[in-house]
């Protein structure tokens, strides 16, 4: 974990990064002052309130309103949860082209459906996470993180608000998308799913590149490489932990993988993005 769930240090606005898997997890809330959001990457998360408990889950952005006390807690260890979170004040900007800021309103979910600007989305609060984390001292640190943070909050909006797709994804789809979406570390072949859908696995096929534009195993293997291409960006993890956290099970053949998709192996791949090249 990089960065403190609820820290009510003296830095607002805040950014930072969760990953839990295969561990119970529960805590409390310690930052009621301002706003927080929660975006998921992986699994799910429950937030607790004295009258309800909310679920959030992969692509969607959890906003939370300042004054309501509640905890959190991982549903499923074994899933696990991984997210980024930000603590912020609402800035006259967001006031004026959101209506999202009733401090009445104790929570709101705001899913964002394209995967691909999901992970985009991630690497910009990676972006604001990392500034927060070596320019702690820098006078201007809260406008730029300020103006990061909102930039995010707008495409979620914007996202949010438009969410395309010119053909309708049937609900068997959409249920096996969900799955994979949860956990893309589980291994898992296009029969097995096509079980989980209820179908066989001509239907399944058939229903699956009608909804997305690919096959299964295409559309698996572009998100699985898309999210690993983040990880490297993002994180230190050696290059067969992120093969692993994507669902490739062999290093080698992640790395045959990764270098036809982008051109580049794994470790070179990260090398250039931290050249800035």
């Amino acid at each position: 974990m990089r960065g403190v769930i609820g820290s009510t240090g003296p830095m607002m606005p805040m950014t930072g990064y969760f990953n839990s898997r295969a561990e119970p997890r529960q805590w409390v809330e310690g930052n009621l002052a301002h706003w927080n959001g929660y975006f998921t990457l992986r699994g799910k998360g429950e937030v607790c309130f004295p009258q309800q408990a909310v679920t959030t889950g992969v692509g969607e952005l959890l906003l939370l309103a300042p004054g309501h006390a509640r905890s959190y807690r991982i549903p499923d260890p074994q899933t696990g949860w991984e997210f980024y979170w930000l603590h912020f004040r609402m800035t006259p900007q967001l006031g004026e082209r959101l209506d999202w800021f009733d401090p009445a309103r104790p929570w709101q979910a705001h899913a964002v459906g394209d995967v691909s600007l999901r992970v985009e989305l991630a690497s910009q609060l990676e972006a604001a996470h990392r500034f927060n984390l070596t320019e702690p001292d820098l006078p201007e640190r809260e406008p730029i993180v300020e103006a990061l943070l909102e930039a995010f909050l707008l495409r979620v909006a914007s996202a949010a608000a438009s969410p395309g797709g010119a053909s309708p994804v049937d609900p068997r789809i959409e249920r096996v998308l969900e799955r994979f979406h949860c956990d893309l570390a589980a291994l898992v072949n296009v029969d097995e799913l096509a079980a989980f859908a209820g179908l066989s696995r001509s239907q399944f096929c058939l229903l699956f590149r009608r909804g997305t534009g690919r096959s299964p195993q295409a559309y698996m293997e572009e998100r699985r490489l898309e999210m690993a291409a983040h990880y490297l960006r993002a994180t230190g993890q050696p290059v067969a932990e992120v093969a692993e956290m994507v669902g490739f099970a062999n290093p080698f053949y992640f790395t045959l993988r990764f270098r036809r998709r982008h051109g580049l192996s794994p470790s070179s791949y990260r090398e250039q993005h931290r050249r800035g090249t």
